[in-house]
């Protein structure tokens, strides 16, 4: 299936997203490197390192549970955090797992202000979802939504000046 432009979103769309404009506490994984912190700090982001908080070198689950507890989402490059048995959608405060900067520096960067300009808007929206940003920076986005009560997935890349399309099936 090709993909398609993102239809722009309607005025209901745009006045359901604005009742939580709350911007987004982010926990960043051991996985990731402190420098990610210290540059979401100078952008205005409310974000921590696990080392911070004492949680280096504990389990997945307990650095997610803090993350549950402190409504922060949690910024890694492991993907064992998009295991739903393991870490149930319920659970979830938010998960983004970044593509790794080997080799690919520039790509990094772009994905992770791209995530904090996306994702840190508005808190709300991401709680019970798990976002994996590609090498390619392509998006695969799998939500909970409980109204339906299941796993909804969607796929996104970012063309020229920031323009998405969506990947349909």
């Amino acid at each position: 299936m090709p993909w398609r432009p993102l239809p722009p979103l309607s005025k209901a769309d745009l006045a359901s997203a604005r009742l939580d404009l709350k911007k987004a506490r982010f926990l960043v994984d051991e996985s990731v490197d402190m420098e990610v912190v210290t540059w979401l700090r100078e952008h205005g982001w409310n974000a921590i390192h696990v080392t911070e908080v004492g949680l280096a070198g504990r389990d997945d689950e307990e650095v997610l549970a803090f993350a549950h507890r402190e409504d922060r989402i949690l910024l890694t490059h492991d993907a064992d955090f998009l295991d739903d048995r393991r870490f149930p959608p319920h659970r979830n405060p938010g998960v983004v797992v970044l593509p790794c900067a080997e080799g690919k520096p520039a790509s990094f960067g772009t994905a992770l202000g791209r995530m904090a300009s996306i994702v840190g808007k508005s808190r709300g929206l991401w709680r019970q979802s798990k976002i994996r940003i590609a090498e390619d920076g392509s998006w695969l986005v799998m939500t909970f939504e409980g109204d339906i009560g299941r796993i909804v997935t969607n796929r996104y890349r970012f063309k020229h000046r920031g323009r998405m399309e969506t990947w349909e099936e």
